[in-house]
């Protein structure tokens, strides 16, 4: 098979249909398996949680350019890195529906509706992108390839509102523009998307450099698509300024490392007009036209360290050693693969891998424009699954662009498939094909079939389970207070309660960070100075929590060991809870002359 150029209108309406449909159906399989998380009104993260809690606030009155959350670290609260754009769905969707359902269910209903619209976002840019580049009868497999990706849907499932289904839009839709013919269309489509990308969360930029690389070695193979990386960069520059106005206005222009601030606005900004200017100089060879644009791209990130010089060690630089080791060590997301566990490691290399073989062969059977085309796709699949190799969080964006190669492969596998003759051979090439998709599914069954057996031979450990909304009408019988709690459960404890809390698993505020870490690690006398200075009248601890854990193992004979020993000290007084929920709570209290050493709580 030979691929030729196919030119195709932006959008039809088989192409919509196509793609509403197995939108539909991959929903539908969604609500079902998720059904009794969505019941229970379960989300499956703390960041979203925290998600919730921000638009709830946004609903209840708190200024749209205004993002603290000021039931975190109070009282002056946690300027959060989190974009508005993320919360404008979720709030206009429960606006519509407030009058019909109430502000409850409406807020329920939106927590599933939204992350399904992400996904139609997604599966109707796959689509597009199989309609557009190889032919119709690939959308199928393509779509089927992206549900069945896990790094990605797992990001688009109900309930799962955090800003990540969001990025992955963002990139297939800069995948769209790159497919442009023309140069115009392709940076505004690209640029804005990833503007857009960026302004909901600065993860995307390593990608806006590879799309922004592939551009401009268009301009150094054919001096006539320089307007694509020139468009590109002013849509970044453009649409990146206008995003940060209307989301944040100028009431915040900190120069900020992990978000779009000023700092990086100037910087985009140099390297658009830079670039644009290079562009009319019209460069008389390629060593010009590269020197031209590595001396753009030097000055740009001159100005950025001049602005920021702080964003030189990244935006994690400034976390105290206690909170890197206790905190942002274990998170799991942010670790390279070789740090993941066996079957995620499979699930996030293997189909990226695929996938960049399969765009390869497409490269090698196309011709004219579609041939380079599929070459530029190469190049980007390869420089996302490095990203993706390096930081585990990128493998979404490396298996939804590995959606449409990796779909045409095992169409032709498939197709092969068929004219075997042996049954066994065809369940063996099913099974390959399976398996291409979904390579760690073999170590899950077998680590859950030896697990199983291993939790069937012993009883489960007591309180493992943090039932935080069935302990909140108890909670919420005390006046609005704030809780020292361990970080993990903060957003769920502002969200099901009217309490605060002294810090999330959140890095803008370092100091509150280190302070519940370092009280729940010291000795009780000298935890006390920590729990005070945050005006905390409530010490509440979950058992069950890996976090927990970690506290214990690190220092046996810390406060968190003795509250979990049922051991705490004379300045913490027991509140009873309910039993079931696996919480334990104390009140804090002077001490008074003759109180005992230590005391328990007991449990209803």
């Amino acid at each position: 098979m030979n691929l030729g150029e196919r030119r195709r209108p932006a959008m039809t309406r088989d192409l919509v249909v196509r793609a509403g449909l197995i939108w539909l159906a991959v929903s539908v399989i969604f609500v079902i398996t998720r059904w009794q998380g969505i019941a229970a009104m379960a989300l499956p993260d703390a960041d979203d949680t925290l998600r919730m809690v921000q638009v709830r606030d946004l609903l209840a009155g708190q200024h749209f350019w205004d993002l603290h959350q000021y039931r975190v670290d109070p009282p002056q609260g946690v300027l959060m890195h989190w974009s508005r754009l993320v919360d404008l769905p979720l709030a206009g969707v429960q606006l519509a529906l407030r009058p019909l359902l109430g502000p409850v269910l409406a807020e329920h209903a939106a927590l599933v509706i939204v992350p399904l619209l992400t996904l139609s976002a997604a599966i109707l840019l796959v689509s597009r992108l199989a309609w557009r580049l190889v032919d119709p009868g690939l959308i199928g497999f393509a779509c089927l390839v992206l549900a069945l990706m896990t790094p990605v849907t797992g990001q688009m499932q109900p309930l799962r509102i955090d800003h990540h289904g969001w990025q992955i839009v963002a990139a297939l839709a800069a995948l769209n523009g790159l497919a442009a013919r023309d140069s115009r269309v392709t940076g505004w489509a690209t640029g804005g998307a990833l503007a857009l990308g960026m302004s909901i969360s600065l993860e995307i930029l390593p990608l806006a450099a590879l799309f922004g690389g592939v551009l401009a070695l268009r301009w150094l193979r054919d001096p006539r698509c320089a307007a694509g990386l020139v468009h590109f960069l002013f849509a970044l520059a453009l649409v990146s300024a206008a995003s940060f106005l209307a989301t944040h206005g100028l009431v915040d222009l900190a120069q900020h490392c992990d978000a779009i601030s000023p700092a990086y606005l100037a910087a985009l900004a140099v390297f658009a007009v830079g670039a644009g200017l290079l562009a009319k100089a019209r460069p008389a060879n390629r060593y010009a036209i590269a020197a031209g644009l590595g001396a753009t791209g030097l000055a740009g990130l001159v100005v950025l360290l001049w602005l920021a010089p702080a964003c030189k060690a990244g935006p994690f630089a400034t976390l105290d050693p206690l909170v890197h080791s206790f905190w942002y060590d274990n998170v799991h997301e942010g670790m390279p693969v070789w740090l993941q566990k066996p079957p995620v490691l499979a699930q996030m290399v293997v189909p990226p891998l695929l996938g960049l073989i399969g765009a390869a062969m497409l490269m090698l059977r196309s011709r004219e424009w579609l041939r380079q085309f599929w070459l530029e796709y190469v190049l980007i699949m390869a420089g996302t699954l490095i990203l993706a190799v390096l930081v585990a969080r990128a493998s979404a964006f490396a298996c939804a662009f590995a959606a449409v190669p990796l779909g045409w492969l095992l169409r032709e596998w498939y197709r092969k498939a068929q004219r075997l003759r042996s049954p066994l051979a065809r369940i063996g090439a099913v099974a390959a094909m399976v398996l291409a998709v979904m390579p760690g599914l073999p170590m899950l069954l077998l680590g859950g079939l030896f697990v199983g057996e291993a939790a069937a031979s012993k009883p489960a450990p007591p309180q493992l389970a943090c039932d935080i909304s069935g302990a909140a009408p108890a909670l919420n019988r005390y006046s609005a207070a704030t809780i020292f709690a361990p970080i993990d459960i903060g957003p769920v404890l502002i969200a099901q309660t009217h309490h605060r809390v002294v810090a999330t698993a959140h890095h803008r505020a370092p100091q509150a960070l280190h302070d519940v870490i370092a009280a729940f690690i010291a000795d009780p006398e000298a935890a006390r100075t920590y729990v005070e200075k945050h005006g905390a009248r409530f010490v509440l601890i979950c058992p069950g929590l890996i976090e927990v854990g970690n506290y214990r193992q690190a220092a046996p004979h810390g406060l968190m060991a003795r509250l979990i020993e049922n051991r705490a000290p004379a300045w913490l007084r027991p509140v009873a809870l309910p039993r079931n929920s696996g919480l334990m709570l104390w009140e804090v209290a002077p001490a008074q002359p003759g109180t005992k050493a230590s005391a328990s709580p007991f449990m209803q």
